[in-house]
């Protein structure tokens, strides 16, 4: 094998191989202008992300007036159903994903995607942005009864995916809180959507370009530092 031992590389999806914003903004301001309210500036939308879309809807409607009518749940589902109708408008992959998802799958990785959104649209966004395969492992928001950082959504994703070393790659500091929970090394898409500086994550590498992941696993798999 070109890199060494296989790993299992388990991605975060949003701000990490795919830069879905401006379609998470254009539902979130979509469902506040069907409530008669003004738009959110994409920052304070994306500030939002990370915790599932229930703590995404719900931010939003705070931060334009509050919750109408005190329940959650009806705006919620219209969120779901504008956002689900077409997942894919407007969001693409990084530069490089495609191609690096490719050549670590063929070098022999496993790649898993594990991440907070609802199950049917990041199914959906995989298969129709075209990286499911070579990504062939999936948890999501709605897989289990529990979200990140909590360790068991890592290793749900990561057990589809058979025995070696296992890397998170995240964009925030959920990815890299799981990543500790579950004792792994943590690789920082720093071009995503993180809140904390880098120097406060203290990632085991920063990901800049994915034409550099290839050479990152290597060397995190075979012990040494990557930096």
């Amino acid at each position: 094998m070109k890199g060494g031992p296989a790993a299992r590389l388990i991605f975060d999806l949003d701000g990490t191989l795919i830069d879905s914003a401006p379609t998470i903004c254009a539902a979130g301001n979509a469902l506040l202008a069907e409530l008669g309210r003004p738009p959110l500036e994409a920052g304070t939308i994306m500030s939002l992300v990370g915790m599932g879309v229930g703590n995404l809807v719900a931010g939003m409607l705070r931060e334009g007036g509050g919750v109408p009518g005190g329940e959650l749940a009806p705006h919620l589902a219209r969120y779901r159903a504008i956002y689900e109708a077409d997942p894919c408008a407007g969001t693409e992959p990084y530069p490089g994903v495609r191609e690096t998802l490719a050549a670590l799958a063929e070098d022999g990785h496993g790649l898993g995607v594990c991440t907070q959104k609802p199950d049917p649209s990041a199914l959906r966004i995989l298969r129709g942005l075209g990286l499911m395969p070579p990504i062939t492992g999936f948890t999501g928001g709605e897989t289990l009864d529990v979200l990140k950082p909590d360790a068991r959504m890592f290793w749900h994703c990561a057990g589809q995916l058979g025995e070696g070393p296992a890397i998170m790659i995240g964009d925030s500091e959920i990815d890299a809180a799981t990543a500790r929970a579950a004792e792994v090394p943590f690789v920082l898409h720093v071009p995503g959507y993180r809140k904390a500086s880098v120097a406060e994550i203290a990632p085991d590498a920063c990901l800049d370009d994915y034409g550099a992941l290839p050479a990152i696993v290597a060397r995190l798999v075979n012990g040494r530092s990557p930096r």
